[in-house]
């Protein structure tokens, strides 16, 4: 069986019959009557009307068989349609192409067959009519002529049903262009070939503000000015006489005239039609006044832009999505050293930046995002690309002629109107100037810290060392004389450490080491630091606390700088013999630090600026009290650090600055060392009066000493026994006994017989004369004791009793020889100090000598003091280092020495216990 094969035009076939709609519909009589005929006339058992879709033949019309639809490759009419006359098959089963067809060898068992191909308007053949016999037979030429006569009045079934269709099609056009032009934002006009207008639509009466009325049957000129509308009719004469088209067929910008007069400019589009003998002229108007704003505008801003970018002094470089360079301003080419031709539309920012640094880039940016960036345009992109924020940061830039610059580089996403990423543009300035300014300010800072500090801590602790006696009694004059420098000089040194406070606030470069912690010990610090201050000026202060336990997340040596500028302001201000509140309270989490002085308040002018630098309400040269107006400034910096806030309220009748802080939970407490394990000298203290005792201890404590008290000759004796003591005070009048008769008691215990005991009583000449010389006493000290004399003493007594040999030795390391002689007569009754004015000298003395404590500054001439902290650390055993120095260092830093203490910020008193406590850690256990 041969099927039957696809006609060349078969997609355009298929198109044209479904186009009929004929497919599967119910039968109708105009086609049934057409193959009642042909089966009557040509006396055959079966006639249909057969439609050949893609896979199938249906039946429009059948007689004779019951089958609607058979499949297309067995079917005769396959074949009928390949050709246009009648196809016709005799005996089937003497056809090698149907004999084996299932239609013949089974039913209807066709044996005849002659179909006649049915063609649309279009002259494709969708299928047949055609005849079916079940006995051999052929067709003469009339009844094939018949046959094609029946097929055609199907035909004609089918042309009038297409051209319904054509007709429903033009009036669904007609009526889609009538809506078109009905609704169209622009305006259409029609106007014959003598200019007349014919149609005007609704847009068209909108933009020239006519009714159509008005316009329809008039000439078109109408709607043109000066001098469109004297010459349009030579136009259109000129276009229909020479057919070269001004505006027809080629559209242009015009200006149009509305009702009023006014003008306007416009796009003109004109196409020419031709109806039958009449020639017409369509117009497509558009107003195009926003355009033209628009443009205006746009060519307003591109100018502006333009004149930005050439005149900016930040480096602009505008890449698309991928990377490469569409703009390149003048800023940039005097940067980079590339011309822009050099680089828009060949060039990708990677040829500004080092490679290593965008591997390193990459490296941070895949850790963040957890993937993996490419250390190319990517890396540079990547973060404002994904984040949608600008991306600044510090890159360094390669030159055209490869040098290098540091420059600080915002990378920013460009996107459209749809939020797709369009490219990116990069502001970038040099930094090198900045950079040279930083280091110079650097420089600066380190020399005023250095040169400044430095002569200043020799000056001050000199003095102080003067008023306290070290160099015998003074002349009264000379002594006012001497407590009139070391007030000026501790003045000066808060001027300076204000104005280098104030620097590290504005560089962000001050350190805070925060903790929880409660809050009263750095109140009552505060207020101890002040008290001498306030006893000068006649003023006392006076603390309400009605809190319980609070703590803060503060640096406590921060909070009490803020409160000690408070309380030194309050005092400033108030009369002689007034008294300033410190109060505490807690509400809602914070807790309020209040300040309340008597004086006579804040004037309202200045108020708003009180908080400024150098601010001060009486700034004439001639102003009674001192300061440099850089305190508050900086206490509401370092509040503000501590999370908090600070604030005053002020009155005639005196002024309340607070401080208010978040309560935070306590701090976890470390667990307290077994007293075998404090590294102090351990000394005996006995004492019959409490309070007195507990001055003692205190002074004792805070030099480093571990004090136990007895308040009894036999309390002490008991003690003595139990414990092993570097030193004893020793109060003459006891309740239980006589204090002399106990010391010649103790001289012949043999656990007692060489301590060193220092007497504090109100009876010294009395107490002596009894003693007769035949003990040796380490010193006799008068109530009131000074507690200077008191340590002076414990110190020279538990030398003389340990020995020289034995004596703590110190290195020294420090450059100006002022600095080390005062250190050195501070130092010099506890131990032995040797000393290096350089690194040379320093690693020199530490190879020839072990040392219990180094004293280290770290600007030394031949170098940086650090270079010595591993000469020190492989010293066996290591000495504890205490860095003196100008430069304060940061928390890091200090957590790699014993001690740090800032020149100028430490007095005698400071340094003196900072030195022995670290003494005291260093020697072995039970010296």
């Amino acid at each position: 069986m041969k099927e039957p094969d696809y006609p060349p035009d078969e997609a355009e076939r298929l198109d044209a019959l479904l186009a009929l709609k004929l497919l599967d519909t119910p039968g109708e009589d105009r086609y049934d009557r057409i193959t009642r005929l042909a089966q009557r006339l040509f006396k055959v058992p079966i006639a249909l009307i057969s439609l050949i879709d893609a896979e199938r033949q249906w039946f429009k019309s059948r007689q004779g068989l019951s089958a609607t639809e058979t499949p297309r490759r067995i079917s005769f009419c396959g074949h009928a349609i390949l050709q246009d006359g009648i196809f016709m098959v005799p005996d089937a089963l003497d056809d090698p192409r149907f004999a084996d067809n299932p239609l013949v060898t089974d039913a209807p068992d066709i044996r005849f067959y002659a179909g006649a191909p049915l063609s649309t308007l279009e002259g494709f053949h969708i299928g047949t009519l055609c005849l079916i016999d079940t006995a051999p037979r052929e067709l003469s030429a009339e009844d094939q002529q018949s046959l094609r006569d029946l097929a055609d009045l199907v035909q004609s079934e089918l042309t009038r049903i297409r051209a319904q269709q054509m007709v429903e099609a033009l009036h669904n056009q007609e009526a889609r262009m009538r809506a078109i032009v009905t609704t169209a934002i622009d305006g259409i006009v029609t106007i014959n070939d003598a200019g007349i207008v014919e149609s005007f639509n609704p847009a068209a009466e909108r933009i020239f503000g006519y009714a159509a009325e008005e316009v329809l049957g008039n000439n078109v000129r109408m709607l043109m000015p000066e001098p469109y509308h004297s010459e349009h009719d030579g136009y259109l004469e000129r276009f229909l006489r020479t057919r070269e088209p001004h505006v027809t067929g080629i559209g242009r910008e015009v200006v149009g005239r509305c009702k009023d007069g006014s003008t306007f400019p416009m796009d003109l589009a004109v196409g020419e039609t031709e109806l039958g003998s009449r020639r017409l002229f369509t117009g497509i108007i558009r107003n195009i006044s926003a355009r033209k704003n628009a443009q205006r505008d746009l060519a307003a801003h591109d100018a502006m832009q333009k004149a930005i970018l050439k005149g900016v002094s930040y480096a602009i470089v505008a890449t698309d999505e991928s990377g490469t360079i569409r703009a390149f301003n003048p800023a940039a080419e005097r940067m980079l050293g590339f011309d822009a031709s050099e680089v828009i539309g060949l060039s990708s920012p990677l040829v500004f930046h080092d490679p290593l640094e965008l591997r390193a880039r990459a490296a941070e940016l895949s850790t963040e995002f957890g993937c993996t960036i490419a250390p190319d345009f990517h890396a540079i992109v990547a973060r404002t690309a994904r984040l949608g924020e600008a991306d600044e940061r510090e890159w360094t830039l390669i030159r055209k002629n490869g040098s290098r610059l540091s420059a600080m580089l915002s990378v920013t996403a460009l996107q459209d109107s749809d939020g797709r990423i369009s490219g990116f543009v990069g502001i970038a300035y040099d930094l090198t100037e900045q950079k040279e300014s930083e280091r110079l300010k650097k420089e600066f800072i380190s020399t005023v810290s250095h040169e400044l500090r430095t002569p200043l801590t020799s000056i001050r602790g000199s003095l102080g060392l003067i008023m306290g006696g070290v160099a015998g009694s003074l002349p009264s004059q000379a002594a006012k004389l001497v407590e009139v420098a070391h007030r000026n000089s501790e003045r000066l040194v808060r001027l300076i450490n204000d104005m280098l406070d104030i620097e590290k606030i504005a560089s962000g470069k001050m350190a805070f080491n925060l903790s929880a912690q409660a809050l009263l010990p750095a109140i009552t610090q505060a207020i101890d630091a002040s008290r001498g201050y306030a006893r000068e000026l006649g003023v006392a202060f006076e603390l309400h606390d009605d809190t319980e336990d609070v703590h803060v997340r503060i640096d406590s040596d921060r909070l009490v700088q803020v409160l000690t500028n408070l309380l030194a302001n309050a005092a400033k201000f108030s009369p002689r013999g007034a008294s300033v509140r410190i109060s505490v309270q807690v509400s809602n989490g914070r807790v309020r630090i209040a300040v309340t002085d008597s004086g006579p308040g804040i004037p309202a002018a200045f108020q708003h600026r009180i908080f400024q630098k150098f601010s001060q309400a009486d700034a004439s040269d001639a102003r009674q009290k001192g300061g440099t107006g850089l305190g508050l400034a900086i206490s509401r910096a370092l509040v503000e650090a501590m999370s908090g806030t600070i604030g005053f309220d002020s009155s005639p009748s005196g002024t309340c600055f607070w401080v208010e802080l978040p309560c935070t939970g306590p701090a976890t407490q470390l667990p307290s060392p077994a007293p075998e394990q404090a590294h102090g000298a351990r000394i005996l203290v006995c004492e019959d009066d409490p309070d007195f005792a507990e001055l003692i201890r205190f002074a004792l404590e805070e030099a480093g000493y571990r004090p136990d008290i007895a308040y009894s000759a036999a309390a002490a004796k008991s003690m003595l026994r139990q414990h092993a003591y570097d030193a004893m005070t020793l109060d003459i009048a006891l309740p239980d006994q006589d204090g002399v008769s106990l010391i010649r008691e103790l001289r012949g215990e043999a656990y007692a017989r060489n301590l060193p005991v220092v007497v504090v009583t109100a009876t010294r000449v009395a107490g002596k004369a009894r003693l007769g010389g035949e003990l040796a006493i380490a010193d006799w000290l008068e109530k009131p004791v000074d507690h200077k004399r008191l340590l002076a003493a414990l110190d020279n007594s538990r030398n003389d009793s340990e020995g020289g040999a034995d004596r703590p030795r110190i290195l020294h390391v420090e450059d100006d020889h002022d600095v080390h002689r005062f250190v050195e007569a501070l130092i010099t009754n506890i131990a032995t100090i040797d000393h290096a004015c350089d690194l040379q000298a320093a690693r020199a003395l530490l190879s020839e000598n072990a040392y219990d404590l180094v004293i280290l500054d770290l600007g030394l001439p031949d170098g940086s003091g650090w270079s010595l902290v591993p000469v020190i650390a492989s010293k066996q055993p290591e000495p504890r280092v205490v860095v003196f120095s100008a430069s304060e260092l940061s928390e890091h830093d200090s957590q790699q020495f014993a001690a740090c203490l800032l020149k100028s910020s430490t007095d005698n008193d400071r340094l003196l216990s900072t030195l022995r406590t670290q003494i005291q850690r260093n020697l072995p256990r039970g010296q």
